[in-house]
């Protein structure tokens, strides 16, 4: 509500305030207003409005969900963003805001770059409660990302990929391989997904918001069982806890590039998956079912590349899903 600025100014003593009070009371019935409501309004508590700098602060320390070197990430970002709206109250950031944020990043950056930015502040403003929030909004244009070739990695190159990358990321990866998931898809198991007796993971939280089952190698399953003992698989324990997929793919980066081989994201893994499949004679209309497509045309299309069908053995990567840790 509205405070007269009469009403506003008075600020009485102890001594003075039998006297303020009768004067406030007489002046707000005056008026032909009702004492109490401005009697309520100043009793509260001023309100002291967060910046964006506080709030991003409050959200990096509230993710215990990832690991250290993903918060190291936030903060990172964070400080351009600080720069641009660190003093700003949250809800004063405006669309136009966030669209010349991010042209500005379009110039120096990546489009791929950029787009950690902009998610990182999506997630911010969410965790401020922004209910209309700005980076979200469709009028917010991303720069456009060149087309990538896809080259899935050979039988060979992922091996050689395995043995140059740290052993908590070598299962998710082969699961990934084996199973022809998107990235999203893996990461978002939970134990509650997964159907030992028929080999075989329901994915609820699918792109085309389909659910369908995904059947597992049984080898595989039983090497993801040896990692929860039974008494801890409730339905909400993620399978690949604290797996992130930014960290994912950073991780991968850098085996590729120590192994010298060529750079391959987790994605090319489903790439790769499909192409064997196709080339071993499933049925396009299978093909697209074990995708998650409607169409086969798509699946054909996008992800049926010229390869070897070679297989990376069973044996080989249960083995080095074992090995220790690359010096």
């Amino acid at each position: 509500m509205c405070v007269s600025a009469s009403a506003a100014a008075a600020t009485p003593s102890t001594t003075q305030a039998p006297f303020a009070r009768r004067d406030l009371v007489a002046g707000e019935l005056a008026a032909g207003r009702d004492p109490r409501l401005l009697i309520a309004e100043l009793g509260r508590a001023p309100v002291v409005p967060f910046t964006f700098r506080q709030v991003a602060e409050a959200w990096v320390a509230s993710r215990l969900d990832v690991a250290e070197t993903t918060r190291g990430h936030y903060r990172s970002r964070l400080k351009r963003i600080n720069d641009r709206f660190g003093e700003h109250e949250p809800s004063a950031i405006s669309v136009p805001d966030v669209g010349a944020f991010v042209a500005e990043l379009a110039q120096e950056l990546a489009p791929a770059t950029v787009g950690l930015y902009l998610e990182t502040l999506r997630l911010v403003l969410d965790f401020a409660g922004i209910k209309e929030n700005p980076a979200r909004s469709p009028l917010v244009k991303l720069p456009r990302k060149p087309r990538e070739r896809v080259r899935p990695p050979s039988a060979n190159q992922f091996l050689t990929l395995l043995s140059h990358i740290g052993k908590r990321w070598r299962l998710p990866l082969v699961v990934l391989e084996q199973t022809g998931m998107r990235v999203s898809e893996a990461l978002g198991l939970t134990w509650g997904d997964v159907d030992l007796a028929e080999r075989r993971c329901l994915l609820s939280e699918t792109k085309t918001s389909r659910p369908r089952w995904v059947q597992v190698p049984p080898w595989l399953l039983d090497i993801l069982a040896d990692t929860c003992p039974l008494e801890d698989r409730t339905a909400t324990r993620p399978l690949f806890p604290g797996i992130e997929r930014m960290a994912l793919r950073n991780a991968m980066a850098n085996a590729c590039k120590l192994a010298g081989i060529p750079s391959f994201s987790p994605h090319d893994l489903r790439h790769r998956r499909l192409s064997l499949w196709h080339g071993q004679g499933v049925p396009a209309a299978e093909l697209a079912a074990r995708a998650g497509h409607s169409r086969a045309s798509m699946t054909l299309d996008v992800y049926s590349h010229v390869m070897s069908v070679e297989e990376a053995e069973a044996g080989r990567l249960a083995g080095l899903m074992e090995k220790e840790e690359p010096r």
